[in-house]
């Protein structure tokens, strides 16, 4: 990463390097893909291998945080459409964090909401997501008719 001084901003033969940092974070509730910077064409291809490697996985759900995200490449949007509707088709539940409107503008204005869960928080996007239960745990739903009788 490199750090510019203010003072050298102004210099026309200085450059400004913006870089994306995606990190992924895995628990046994769920895989945390969590993107900041700009996601450009720069780092659109390790954005794709890091998503599809989640869902690969199977995590009990999935979460791609957006929130650091100062900017989204038209490339960016589809890896992540690409890669949420991979984990819906897999079962995967999935949520998106977005809360700069460099990210959120786009994504409403072609209507990517409908298709993926949008959320400006991290805590409303847990929220969304169904809660897993151990099979052995007594209140877990059934849907095979065979709920024990009391």
């Amino acid at each position: 990463m490199l750090t510019i001084a203010a003072s050298s901003l102004s210099r026309p033969t200085e450059q400004h390097v913006r870089c994306a940092g995606i990190t992924v974070t895995t628990t046994a509730d769920a895989t945390v893909v969590a993107a900041s910077g700009e996601l450009d064409l720069t780092v659109t291809t390790r954005f794709q291998y890091l998503l599809a490697d989640a869902v690969r996985h199977r995590p009990a759900s999935l979460i791609v945080d957006l929130s650091g995200v100062t900017f989204i490449s038209s490339r960016g949007l589809a890896v992540l459409l690409d890669n949420v509707t991979a984990a819906h088709a897999q079962g995967i539940p999935c949520a998106v964090i977005a809360t700069h409107h460099c990210v959120l503008r786009p994504i409403r204005v072609l209507r990517l909401d409908r298709v993926m869960p949008v959320h400006t928080e991290h805590s409303a996007a847990e929220v969304s997501l169904p809660r897993q239960r151990s099979p052995e745990s007594p209140d877990t739903a059934r849907d095979d008719g065979l709920a024990p009788q009391v």
